[in-house]
């Protein structure tokens, strides 16, 4: 018993350090603005790294928002950071968790980059979850 409860720690404190800052504008996209636009028009999309990217390489008229994604990442990267030394855990495992959430969050079509740096639209066969062993699933493929 003490072991399955030592197991899942882990997630529950970072989830619960995550739920503090999840009010942040460091995770936060932009409510509505070019980023948020550009995710509905399938532009851009989360990543299983924790980031935001470009489903396409990014052309020269898209230099603003590119300005503004790599602002938002820098952002999330300090949040990542910092969860990641008050946890003693790595920070991309923290990016990690933090993209799992991000992916489960995102509408049905919205594009995602799996772990296995696939582009896809999110779909009712998008795997995305966290195995009792503690492993993250964030897959385009059907299993």
């Amino acid at each position: 018993m003490m072991n399955s409860v030592s197991k899942f720690l882990p997630k529950i404190v970072i989830g619960a350090v995550f739920a503090g800052f999840a009010a942040t504008a460091a995770l936060a996209v932009d409510n509505g603005g070019p980023v948020d636009a550009a995710i509905a028009s399938r532009i851009i999309g989360e990543q299983a790294n924790g980031y935001l990217g470009f489903v396409r390489t990014p052309t020269t008229a898209q230099a603003d928002l590119q300005r503004t994604i790599n602002e938002i990442n820098i952002r999330r990267r300090a949040v990542y950071t910092e969860v990641a030394t008050s946890q003693n855990e790595t920070v991309d495992r923290v990016a990690l968790l933090q993209a799992l959430r991000q992916i489960q969050k995102a509408a049905i079509g919205d594009y995602f980059r799996d772990t296995a740096n696939v582009w896809c639209a999110k779909s009712a066969t998008t795997r995305s979850l966290q195995a009792a062993d503690g492993t993250i699933i964030i897959s385009c493929a059907a299993q």
